[in-house]
């Protein structure tokens, strides 16, 4: 950046002695570091564009890289597993035994169980709904 820098102040002071020297040389001078300004310029923003360029390409490829990422452990997660791991959805029950008595306790036990739910269901039921 500094090289640049001494190359517009070459420039101006270039255009500077010129007009010393006389108006005809003064004009060419002038329009000689015009053109060299403009070039500088251009070059500049050459070197800005093909930054940000190289910033977008960088991003992109970040971006690619996460999403095979994500890819991979979605693949993972669909493939199942080797060995199926199966966990208990209920508390594991005492066996029992096929007596008459074990049977009766059986159906006072489901009864229970549904009269319980039924109770549950109208509580909902009668507090979503008032009684009319």
């Amino acid at each position: 950046m500094s090289a640049i820098r001494t190359t517009i102040l070459a420039t101006i002071l270039a255009a500077g002695s010129a007009a010393a020297l006389g108006a005809p040389a003064f004009a060419q001078t002038d329009l000689r570091a015009l053109r060299q300004r403009d070039e500088i310029l251009q070059q500049q923003d050459i070197a800005r564009q093909n930054a940000l360029a190289a910033q977008r390409e960088r991003s992109a490829a970040e971006d690619r890289y996460a999403t095979q990422l994500t890819l991979r452990a979605l693949d993972q997660a669909a493939t199942p597993p080797a060995q199926p791991t199966l966990r208990p959805a209920l508390s594991p029950v005492p066996p029992r035994g096929a007596s008459a008595k074990d049977m009766a306790d059986d159906i006072q036990r489901m009864d229970r169980l549904t009269d319980q739910a039924l109770a549950a269901s109208n509580a909902r039921l009668r507090a979503i709904k008032p009684a009319s």
